[in-house]
């Protein structure tokens, strides 16, 4: 589990509900309209937006902001030229018997070494890793793209909540002393969807970003790792290659 997103997350809620409390409690900041106008108009309108398997894939992304992410470059870029390294000493197809080891570290790994032992070409190879990390990339982007739009929406309903409480307060503004009161109860509409922004969705959006970027520059390094493996490229280049593509030091030993 990632301990920064997880105290991250816990404190901020902690903390507004601490503020909540030493100021009056919670009573006041408790109305259920309020929350069925932000949750109802923004989950119904994430609905609206995707299709059902989509709004499906968004909401189990969020586990992946709890994730670890994804492992330090420097330990994927030594997990490649070891590949390398066994590739030229015992053959390519030598590759077959840790297929599953391949597959359990990624299955982005395993599908593109039993490409490689199966016998594709290097343009074959290149030609369907681009697609494959085309695919990654669309699915990053439904998924930020998801809590994005979540973060958007929530504080628009919010303002729709409280709009529609200052209609009903203007209706009684013969009772002045009502003012007060219904005024509050319009704005916590706003504040719900200020909070589901800002402490929920909008931290795990950002999240999310940072791990695509990650996730995707080390599926580039295996994709240009394996293609300088079938092209029979010394293990050495293959690593200095791959840690200028990553941005990691080696070290002078």
């Amino acid at each position: 589990m990632d301990i920064a997103t997880i105290i991250g997350l816990i404190a901020a809620w902690v903390l507004i509900a601490l503020a909540i409390a030493t100021s009056g409690g919670f009573a006041g900041f408790l109305n259920i309209p309020s929350l069925i106008i932000v949750v109802g108009g923004t989950f119904s309108a994430l609905l609206m937006a995707y299709s059902l398997p989509d709004f499906i894939a968004g909401l189990k992304s969020f586990m992946k902001a709890l994730k670890p992410g994804v492992p330090p470059f420097e330990e994927e870029v030594a997990y490649i030229v070891n590949i390398a390294q066994k590739a030229r000493k015992d053959g390519i197809l030598s590759l077959e018997n840790e297929l599953t080891e391949y597959y359990s570290h990624d299955p982005f790994l395993g599908n593109a070494i039993k490409m490689i032992v199966d016998g594709a070409d290097a343009e074959t190879l290149e030609k369907v890793l681009e697609a494959m990390l085309e695919n990654e990339e669309k699915k990053w982007k439904l998924e930020i793209g998801f809590w994005d739009q979540f973060a958007a929406l929530a504080p628009a309903y919010g303002m729709i909540g409280t709009l529609i409480g200052l209609i009903q307060m203007l209706k009684n503004l013969n009772d002045p002393s009502t003012l007060g009161p219904a005024m509050a109860v319009a704005l916590i509409t706003t504040l719900y969807g200020a909070l589901m922004a800002n402490a929920f969705a909008g931290p795990i959006a950002n999240k999310l970003k940072t791990y695509a970027e990650r996730a995707l520059l080390i599926k580039q390094v295996y994709a240009e790792g394996l293609l300088m493996i079938l092209k029979g490229e010394n293990p050495r280049v293959i690593e200095q290659k791959l840690a200028m593509l990553a941005g990691v030091q080696l070290s002078s030993e």
